[in-house]
């Protein structure tokens, strides 16, 4: 191990997930550049999401990383109304559409009003859960519907930001486990329509905030660039 890996050891450090990549692929780029083999991430996120990644690397780091799970997260996602997908995201097959008309703010609010505080979610099939060892995500593939059991998760808070001509826009803050793919279908339910994700940000783990992350391709450049040096 090169001098600068061994200063790199017990790092934690937020880094800005870009839409496209996977949480493990982040964690591959900062271990290859670091040539530690210990790395691990606090959270995922999912490929087409982005923001706040919380990074460990070295094992003193990674056993920390516990720690940021617990962590309450704020998220900000855009929900499209009338189309439900198989993923409750973007990227997924559509299964309906409705033709529908504009809820009014009162309308969305007081759905959302329904999913704050502790509630029981049911994770989306596409989701990295095993069921008896298996990825929910990977019998999901094969067309395999495994069982799924509702998870208690707390809401701490859902604020509409704005309406759009396809739905809305809305700041969620929650506790570990929370889907907020799952909370767009939940809603779009509610309102009688259906509904997905049509793209979502972490902006906050704790108080770890976008302000304080870093960039991934200037971190990995930045570590690879002291590693030749060192």
């Amino acid at each position: 191990m090169s001098e600068f890996s061994s200063l790199l050891e017990g790092t934690l450090i937020p880094l800005y997930k870009p839409v496209g990549l996977t949480s493990f692929n982040v964690v591959s780029r900062v271990r290859r550049a670091s040539g530690i083999k210990k790395v691990g991430h606090a959270g995922t996120l999912d490929p087409f999401a982005e923001g706040v990644l919380i990074i460990g690397i070295g094992r003193s780091a990674t056993r920390r990383l516990d720690e940021f799970q617990l962590m309450e997260k704020e998220y900000i996602g855009r929900v499209v109304l009338g189309i439900t997908t198989d993923t409750y995201d973007s990227t997924g097959k559509v299964v309906e559409k409705n033709d529908f008309e504009m809820p009014s703010e009162s309308q969305i609010l007081q759905s959302l009003s329904k999913f704050t505080g502790e509630i029981f979610q049911l994770p989306p099939m596409y989701s990295a859960l095993k069921v008896k060892g298996v990825r929910m995500y990977r019998a999901a593939r094969k067309g395999i519907e495994l069982e799924r059991k509702p998870r208690k998760v707390n809401i701490k808070s859902i604020d509409l930001l704005q309406i759009n001509s396809d739905g809305f826009e809305m700041k969620v803050i929650c506790s570990k486990g929370t889907y907020i793919r799952a909370l767009a279908y939940d809603v779009g339910i509610d309102l009688g329509m259906g509904a997905h994700l049509g793209n979502l940000k972490r902006t906050r783990i704790g108080s770890y905030g976008l302000d304080k992350t870093k960039d991934l391709k200037s971190f990995v450049s930045w570590i690879s660039n002291e590693q030749r040096g060192s």
